[in-house]
């Protein structure tokens, strides 16, 4: 139990890498009356996660949870979709057809699928890295696209 408590510092900042930064001091004093509570001989490992229990609790306490009513989202969808029109996206239809069809396909599914890159790449079967920098190169292509377009429609 000595070799645990001499090791103080370097428990503390364990805690401040699971993310307890302001609470470490706290979350180690938590520990070491939980151990000693036991009344037994532990090691360093079992300290180790009593450590790393303790400071999920907290993060697990601290989580702001925001709900949303179903009159906020029938809000939302009304004033976000309100001007969408066909002939709106037209012209974004007609540049990504254009694409090399490996990155049309799999931007066309991230974007009706709306879900994250990463959970695409698991169903679908190709790397993270791969989806993803063909997603970010899609929509610099898009944004670029819309720069061009703002600059030819000024008068």
């Amino acid at each position: 139990m000595d070799q645990i408590f001499a090791n103080h510092k370097h428990w503390i900042r364990i805690v401040e890498k699971f993310g307890g930064r302001h609470y470490a001091e706290d979350i180690v004093q938590e520990a070491y009356i939980k151990v000693l509570k036991l009344n037994k001989e532990i090691n360093e490992a079992y300290f180790y996660f009593t450590l790393r229990s303790l400071t999920m609790q907290l993060h697990k306490h601290n989580v702001v949870k925001v709900e949303i009513t179903s009159e906020i989202e029938y809000e939302l969808v009304d004033e976000e979709y309100e001007d969408f029109t066909f002939e709106k996206i037209k012209p974004y239809i007609d540049l990504i057809n254009t694409w090399p069809e490996y990155d049309k396909l799999l931007y066309l599914c991230w974007v009706r699928q709306n879900i994250s890159i990463r959970k695409l790449s698991r169903e679908i079967g190709i790397s993270f890295d791969s989806v993803y920098h063909t997603i970010t190169n899609c929509k610099k292509r898009i944004k670029l696209w819309q720069d061009q377009e703002k600059t030819t429609a000024r008068p």
